[in-house]
């Protein structure tokens, strides 16, 4: 074997050490295919002066291209051999998995490396997992998300570290120093046919754009990739923006995460976009499929004169304007509750099936309580049976003070009670009578005039429902 080019090596370690990827002494799992890039990688790596890294490699065959897919495993097997590396492969059957879970190949390949890669990693308690995308792949993702429609996010491009611990070593190298490191130290790769499949986007990108814009611009590659160095500072920049305005606005609960409808038009379209999207992701975890177009049907939601109204979004997730907040929850926790019902027919503490409970007991003496959580009632003017329900379309209360009824889906708008908090409230009931809006208003019919009444107090105990939520 040749010397290898040094100078490569050394590049090669200042990207590491400047974008601190990982440390000298630490456990890398280096995502190996058998070819030229990867190939480089691991022995860049390998190599590198004053590391002492213990390094794992990993395969994963995608049963793709029969005998050849399996004649790269031999070749990454016997390549971690001559290092003395351990080696770690699997065998997924992308084709059989993309029809499964009707996803097309790339997308159904790209979640299978993560899954076996993530795995590998936390089976050595790796610090990274380092990938070969370098120069030129930057350029394609750059060129390729800029033909999809994205963002500033997007046309940053791949990050030289990810929020899943993956490491790309070797993002300011091209594919041309690449092959010529390997030819210069005498090391063979192998040769993936379906690189030069046109029916996928990259290949199209990498073999008929790229060489049509670098007639325009010899320089091409290394301008993309330039660029999305910058674009990537400045989305650091913004993103750090973007989280302080989101802590400062949102209040994150179990399941979801409200925020100031005020505070959020005050924000420049731009900013509130990323506020959007932050919040979504700290909810569901992912922006995958999360479009531009919901985006502005976010920000529609929050200008519309409709003090309620609801917007479905992807991943089960739900936002829901209730007055001045907007609600980001799991669409589990916005389906509308199955009515009940409720006899109560002695005092007691009674479990409500929207949550929380009803305790009714004896009272010595009745003040007009300020708490709008306790109410006093003269069982000899409303006895028992009560009846403990959920609104009705319909449904009207005599308010306290008052002398006419008035219906409580007026009660609830005039409070800018949400519709979600709407269904969580108990009414308690005596015959034909609403006495009670637990926690918002009491009836007139409550009233007690005689001293001598026989007095009892009820409490409503809303456990983990907000009504004003």
């Amino acid at each position: 074997m040749n010397s290898p080019d040094t100078a490569l090596v050394h590049r090669v370690e200042q990207t590491i050490r400047q974008h601190s990827l990982f440390h000298p002494g630490d456990t890398l799992v280096v995502a190996l295919s058998g070819g030229a890039d990867s190939t480089a990688l691991l022995d860049l790596l390998f190599r590198l002066p004053g590391y002492n890294l213990r390094l794992i490699v990993a395969h994963l065959n995608h049963c793709l291209r029969g005998v050849e897919s399996d004649g790269d495993e031999e070749f990454c097997r016997e390549l971690a051999a001559r290092h003395a590396i351990p080696f770690e492969a699997r065998r997924v059957d992308v084709r059989r998995v993309a029809d499964e879970n009707r996803l097309n190949l790339e997308d159904a390949a790209r979640r299978a490396r993560i899954e076996f890669l993530d795995e590998i990693c936390a089976k050595y308690g790796a610090a990274a997992v380092a990938l070969a995308h370098h120069a030129d792949d930057q350029a394609e993702t750059v060129l390729m998300r800029l033909l999809r429609g994205s963002g500033l996010t997007g046309l940053s491009g791949m990050a030289y570290r990810n929020a899943r611990g993956y490491v790309r070593p070797l993002l300011e190298i091209t594919r041309t120093e690449i092959e010529k490191y390997l030819r210069s130290s005498g090391q063979e790769w192998r040769e993936d046919a379906s690189n030069s499949d046109t029916i996928y986007l990259r290949n199209r990108v990498r073999h008929q754009l790229l060489p049509l814009l670098e007639e325009y611009n010899p320089a091409i590659r290394s301008c993309l990739a330039a660029t999305a160095s910058i674009i990537a500072d400045d989305e650091a920049l913004l993103a750090e923006l973007t989280e302080q305005a989101v802590a400062g606005s949102c209040t994150v609960g179990e399941g979801e995460i409200v925020c100031r409808v005020g505070q959020l038009i005050t924000l420049k379209p731009a900013l509130r976009r990323r506020f959007l999207r932050h919040a979504f992701k700290q909810l569901a975890g992912t922006l995958e499929g999360v479009s531009l177009r919901h985006l502005e049907a976010l920000c529609d939601l929050l200008e519309s004169g409709r003090p309620n109204a609801r917007l479905a979004l992807p991943h089960g997730v739900a936002a829901v304007r209730a007055y001045d907040r907007l609600v980001l929850m799991r669409t589990s926790e916005t389906e509308p509750e199955t009515g009940f019902e409720l006899q109560i027919a002695e005092p007691g503490c009674y479990q409500l099936p929207s949550g929380g409970s009803i305790t009714v007991e004896s009272a010595d003496a009745a003040t007009f309580p300020t708490d709008p959580d306790t109410l006093y009632l003269d069982l000899d003017k409303t006895p028992f049976p009560w009846l403990i329900r959920t609104f009705r379309p319909g449904d009207r209360i005599i308010p306290f003070g008052m002398s006419g009824r008035k219906k409580v889906k007026d009660i609830y708008i005039d409070r800018k009670i949400p519709l979600a908090g709407r269904r969580r409230i108990p009414l308690l009931w005596q015959g034909d009578d609403l006495l009670w809006i637990a926690g918002v208003c009491a009836s007139e019919l409550c009233r007690i005039g005689s001293p001598s009444a026989t007095l009892v107090r009820v409490t409503f105990n809303p456990g983990g429902s907000d009504t004003q939520a």
